[in-house]
């Protein structure tokens, strides 16, 4: 059996027994996230939590000072970022600057593929938020918000993560090109709807990695449209998925108004304030 099988294979077997183990959640995000579900909860509490991881609490900082939140006056400590961000934002931006920390292998060659999907989930979660701000700008995207795109697109290749934890852990077999690629497009989908659901994150959501790939093919208009379909396209629109017959096209996106024109990624604003988004993510 070849060792591209092999793979295959465990990490089939552990998935139908319910044995493969998913990643955790950064350890400050989990924090985040309990302190926000307690109704006492305030920004001096998360302040405390957040404080203890300074590359968090830097993103943070960086954002509240960015086109992205409006703000004019800066901000120079943690706590006039939280301010400003305000608590019912933290806990989904939060998620999001902290998604790149699940992936910390030590293998090169796997290394190297993790800093390619941080790099693609950057480059789409920057691409979701500039989509979903045209859809609000144009009165149809007003049951979406800019920051759970973010966390959508940061979320969307989450399923690489065990594949690449894997691979580093059975490196001898495993840590090959050719078949971590084949078992990404195998097993990702699959994988990242079940570790969204593992770490109990909304139905919206869970579904993201699902359609990644291929996109809703029951998407009626723009005014039906979700946290999946914007991915979707804002993977195509970058480059970082792949169109085949049985995916829905750009083509399709605009001609149910989820994009306007056909050169709508090519519009130099478009594109200006995509580089923005990517550079605050960077």
């Amino acid at each position: 059996m070849s060792s591209q099988n092999a793979l295959y294979l465990l990490i089939d077997e552990r998935l139908k027994r319910d044995e493969l183990k998913l990643p955790g959640l950064p350890e400050t995000a989990e924090q985040v996230r309990n302190a926000t579900m307690n109704p006492d909860c305030n920004l001096h509490d998360l302040s405390h939590i957040i404080q203890q991881d300074t590359v968090l609490s830097a993103r943070l900082i960086r954002l509240a000072n960015s086109a992205y939140l409006g703000g004019r006056n800066k901000a120079e400590s943690l706590m006039q970022a939280l301010t400003r961000i305000g608590m019912r934002r933290i806990r989904t931006l939060a998620l999001a600057m902290a998604m790149e920390q699940v992936f910390k292998p030590d293998n090169d060659i796997v290394k190297m593929f993790s800093e390619q999907f941080i790099n693609e989930s950057r480059k789409i979660a920057a691409a979701s938020v500039v989509i979903t701000q045209d859809l609000q700008r144009r009165g149809i995207g007003h049951r979406l918000h800019q920051d759970v795109s973010l966390l959508a697109g940061m979320i969307s290749r989450i399923g690489v993560a065990p594949i690449l934890r894997m691979a580093n852990e059975f490196e001898d077999s495993f840590a090959n090109p050719s078949f971590i690629n084949e078992c990404i497009t195998q097993f990702s989908s699959a994988l990242g709807s079940n570790i969204l659901r593992y770490w109990q994150f909304t139905p919206n959501l869970v579904q993201v990695p699902l359609h990644f790939y291929k996109g809703r093919m029951e998407l009626d208009d723009a005014i039906t449209v979700n946290y999946c379909d914007i991915v979707h396209l804002a993977s195509l629109l970058t480059g970082n998925a792949k169109p085949n017959k049985n995916s829905v096209t750009v083509v399709e996106y605009q001609m149910r108004g989820v994009i306007k024109t056909d050169d709508f990624w090519q519009q130099e604003s478009v594109q200006e304030s995509y580089r923005q988004m990517l550079e605050l993510l960077s």
